[in-house]
C-alpha cells in the first residue's frame, strides 16, 4: 500500500499539464445530477489542496472545495457552519484530505462527526491519509472506522480504496459508482 505525499501533491499544485486537465471537474458549486465529493481539509494546506484537487480531477472526479464557493461567509461563523453541514448533506461522498494541519483543525474534526451522522451508515466516507517528508502519517484512532483511499503501487495515476480494517482493495471509481 502506498500512501499518497506531501511532496507529490505539492508538484500537482503547480503542474500546469495537470491544472489544465482538472479545471473541468474542478466545482465551484455542486451541480445538480452530477455526483460530487466534498473535500474536508485544513486552510493551512493550500499548496497540498490545489494539488489534490487537480490530481483527482485530472482524474474526471467532480470535487467540492467549500472556499471555492463564492456562496461562503468570508468571515466563518454560524452560517458558515450551516452551509458547510447542508453542503456535507447535499454531496455524494466525503473525504478527508487527512494531513497533520487537517487533523489538528477545529473544523475538520467536525466535518468528521456530521458526515458520519449523515453518510457513516451508507459508508460514503473516505479517509485520504497523506504522509510528510518523512514518510510517517500520525492519523487519529477514529480514523481507522473509515475507508482509506491510497495509490496503487504499480499505476500512480489509479486510487485504490481499503474498507476499514481491511487489507482488501478496490477501485476507487467503483466505489464512486455505488
Amino acid at each position: 500500500m502506498e500512501y499518497i505525499t506531501e511532496s507529490m501533491l505539492r508538484s500537482y499544485s503547480v503542474d500546469r499539464s495537470w491544472m489544465e486537465k482538472a479545471s473541468i471537474n474542478i466545482q465551484k458549486t455542486a451541480a445538480p445530477g452530477v455526483k460530487t465529493i466534498f473535500l474536508s481539509h485544513s486552510h493551512e494546506d493550500e499548496e497540498l489542496i490545489n494539488g489534490f484537487i487537480n490530481y483527482l480531477a485530472a482524474l474526471g472526479i467532480k470535487i467540492y472545495v467549500d472556499w471555492q464557493d463564492s456562496d461562503m461567509p468570508r468571515a466563518t461563523n454560524r452560517q458558515t457552519a450551516e452551509k458547510i453541514k447542508g453542503q456535507i448533506a447535499k454531496d455524494d461522498f466525503f473525504l478527508v484530505l487527512a494531513t497533520k494541519n487537517a487533523l489538528n483543525s477545529r473544523w475538520v474534526p467536525w466535518e468528521i462527526g456530521v458526515a458520519d451522522q449523515i453518510k457513516g451508515p451508507y459508508g460514503k466516507i473516505g479517509i485520504i491519509p497523506v504522509v510528510d517528508e518523512t514518510g510517517q502519517f500520525k492519523g487519529n484512532e477514529y480514523l481507522q472506522l473509515y475507508k482509506r483511499i491510497t495509490l496503487d503501487e504499480v499505476f500512480k495515476n489509479r486510487i485504490k480504496l481499503y474498507e476499514a480494517g481491511s487489507h482488501q482493495a478496490k477501485s476507487f471509481s467503483d466505489w464512486l459508482t455505488e
